[in-house]
């Protein structure tokens, strides 16, 4: 099959794996990708054809058919994720049928296969009990593994709801494969976040102007909704300060202002320190800015605050409250008019 600039092969690669073309999520797959001169990549038509082909499927407008050539297919998936990058919510469509598709290829993996592939990914050891019928994780790896990957709040991951015992917990085949699809959904989102901060590809262009077109509106509260936050950073609180961070902060500035992790963290970290700021306290700064735009979390309006939080509304500022108090333009029109 002819391919534009990549049927012909100008630098030397090793052969890729089945686990490079199945997960190219994992590192080593990454590390291959960035083996290759970029602009090769993107100016293959078949290659951003094939990358349509991911982004469109994944956001359900086509079905999707891999690619004869193993490097197009591979190459594409990167290529999806640089344009998938530019939007939220493509963000985490692409990396939920990603993540879908590689479960399919996990499926199918020996017992032994799937242990080894989810240690080398994961980072947990997985044994395999009861002449294969069962998995088998030290509770304290899978603790760490949920929480890592910020599974605690899906019911089905919570440790009430597995099968433990001396201090192991029991994973049935179908537990093991979705575990692994959540995991990997929550690597591919990170990383294409990530990407977020390079500069986005000219040859791209006109390939995410066609997939924005299909993307819904996404509906964005009014600017006055979230006012309370901005005066709310000129006043730094010293009680309260954690719930603070991560309730209204973190996805205040990440998803509202959209600022980058690093301008965040400190802007944040400048509200904190005021009453003083801890190692620890730094480090869970970090963790929620992250864990804020890896799950799209948005802050509640002072109105919800007041509401679900009352004790947390109690503690701040009167003059963050004044701005609750503060009457619209429109409403200063109508009482005049009145």
């Amino acid at each position: 099959m002819t391919l534009n600039r990549m049927s012909v092969l100008t630098f030397r690669v090793p052969a890729l794996s089945d686990i490079e073309l199945h997960y190219p999520f994992n590192p080593r797959s990454r590390e291959f990708f960035e083996s290759m001169p970029i602009e090769d990549s993107l100016s293959s038509k078949e290659v951003l054809q094939q990358a349509e082909s991911r982004l469109m499927n994944a956001i359900g407008r086509s079905g999707y058919e891999p690619h004869l050539s193993e490097l197009v297919e591979f190459v594409s998936f990167f290529v999806g994720a640089l344009v998938a990058s530019q939007d939220g919510y493509l963000t985490a469509k692409y990396a939920r049928r990603e993540s879908e598709r590689s479960r399919e290829f996990f499926v199918k993996e020996s017992l032994r296969a799937k242990s080894a592939i989810f240690e080398e990914f994961f980072g947990v050891q997985l044994t395999i009990e009861e002449e294969g019928k069962c998995f088998v994780v030290k509770i304290e790896d899978y603790l760490g593994l949920v929480s890592r990957y910020d599974l605690t709040r899906i019911q089905r991951w919570k440790l009430v709801r597995q099968a433990l015992a001396n201090g192991v917990i029991y994973l049935t085949h179908n537990q093991l494969n979705d575990l692994f699809a959540d995991c990997a959904q929550r690597t591919i989102e990170d990383g294409v976040r990530n990407l977020r901060r390079a500069a986005f590809p000219k040859e791209l262009v006109v390939l995410r102007d066609t997939i924005m077109r299909y993307l819904p509106t996404q509906s964005a509260r009014p600017a006055k909704s979230y006012a309370y936050i901005d005066e709310l950073l000129k006043h730094p609180v010293s009680d309260g300060r954690h719930r603070l961070v991560w309730l209204v902060l973190a996805p205040y500035l990440v998803n509202v202002k959209k600022l980058d992790e690093e301008e965040a963290i400190q802007k944040i970290r400048s509200f904190v320190s005021v009453a003083g700021e801890t190692r620890d306290l730094k480090r869970f700064v970090e963790y929620n800015v992250r864990r804020a735009r890896r799950n799209g979390l948005m802050p509640p309006t002072l109105t919800t605050l007041k509401a679900e939080h009352p004790d947390l509304y109690s503690l701040l500022p009167k003059e963050v409250l004044a701005v609750d108090t503060k009457p619209t333009s429109t409403n200063s029109k109508a009482r005049t008019s009145g």
